[in-house]
């Protein structure tokens, strides 16, 4: 593997890495439970549609979904074993999906930064966060579809394989 593709890839890994550890270590410290809440399973919350996002705020639940998509685009690249031609390429692709999660980082900051204000958020301020984000995934996928069509274009058909069907195990 040569050192530039394994360096571009830590770089990928690191960014979507700092992003939600920038963004967790400016959330609130969580209040302390109560007794109750406390003596309580902690598979209760499922029942009430959250489970392990009961705690989380809307804007990092957001944040957290962008880094997951990051670490997606990071590994996919790292897996393609990609050649000197196709790099070139893979770098716009790159930039274009970066520059389209940071649109959507964008969205994601208008969210409420305390788990706590999650209740506040009425059914219109939810409805409008899903058509900004729809509008600006749309906007990246557009963006972006060019770069992928050229890179798509010079692939093998075993790289095809894995990017036609990247959750394929077998």
């Amino acid at each position: 593997m040569n050192k530039m593709k394994l360096a571009g890839a830590a770089m990928l890994a690191a960014a979507s890495l700092g992003v939600p550890v920038l963004a967790w270590s400016q959330s609130p410290a969580p209040a302390p439970q109560s007794q109750a809440a406390q003596d309580r399973p902690a598979h209760g919350d499922r029942h009430h549609g959250w489970g392990r996002w009961a705690n989380v705020s809307p804007q990092q639940a957001c944040v957290d979904r962008i880094a997951r998509h990051a670490g997606f685009v990071t590994a996919i690249g790292f897996k393609l074993n990609l050649t000197d031609a196709q790099k070139p390429l893979w770098d716009k692709v790159v930039a274009a999906t970066q520059a389209a999660q940071a649109n959507e980082a964008k969205t994601c900051a208008v969210l409420p930064a305390s788990a706590d204000d999650r209740g506040k958020m009425t059914i219109i301020d939810r409805l409008n966060h899903r058509q900004a984000m729809m509008q600006a995934q749309l906007q990246g996928l557009q963006q972006s579809m060019p770069a992928v069509q050229a890179l798509y274009q010079t692939l093998s058909p075993e790289q095809k394989a894995l990017v036609d069907h990247p959750f394929h195990r077998g």
